[in-house]
């Protein structure tokens, strides 16, 4: 019996891999929400944030709306929530959710020292929803797995890489 229990638990898992977005699928599903303005090609670069923290060949969407009760902000979180739910489970490196927010880094190795990241992001206190699909190094990645993630009073997510050890 306990045979035959994992053999469908095997393949329920495959299927449900097999089903799974690419985050380049994702990406583009997010671009389809109405209203999600998008840069595209490398915006990522040393001279901001994202930079910063290793990721190159980078491409961002977002949506900034109104807060509050009677605006739109549930419907993107809700359009991101769903993607979020097509992606794998298992290349999720870091991620915070509540009812107000969502902030989760996938990755995938793409190759020698290098990942493809996907960051989604929604928060419906501060009325944003957005999107960063890049690349990144296996040692700027390992810092990302050490961030910490704390949500901001005006809403949003803050990420804190590991600077001091004591």
């Amino acid at each position: 019996m306990r045979k035959i229990f994992l053999l469908i638990t095997l393949a329920f898992g495959l299927a449900n891999a097999a089903s799974a977005l690419t985050y380049e699928e994702a990406f583009d599903a997010i671009k389809a929400i109405p209203n999600m303005k998008g840069v595209q090609g490398s915006l990522v670069s040393g001279n901001n944030d994202l930079g910063d923290i290793g990721i190159t060949d980078g491409q961002t969407i977002v949506w900034y709306g109104e807060t509050g009760a009677g605006h739109e902000t549930e419907v993107y979180g809700n359009a991101l929530y769903k993607i979020m739910g097509e992606l794998p489970a298992s290349e999720i490196i870091k991620g915070m959710m509540n009812d107000q927010t969502i902030f989760v880094i996938f990755a995938r190795p793409v190759g020698k020292d290098s990942n493809r990241i996907l960051i989604l992001s929604d928060s419906a206190g501060a009325g944003f929803t957005g999107a960063l699909i890049g690349n990144i190094r296996d040692a700027d990645l390992a810092q990302l797995r050490k961030a910490i993630l704390i949500p901001r009073e005006t809403g949003g997510t803050a990420l804190y890489l590991n600077a001091m050890n004591f």
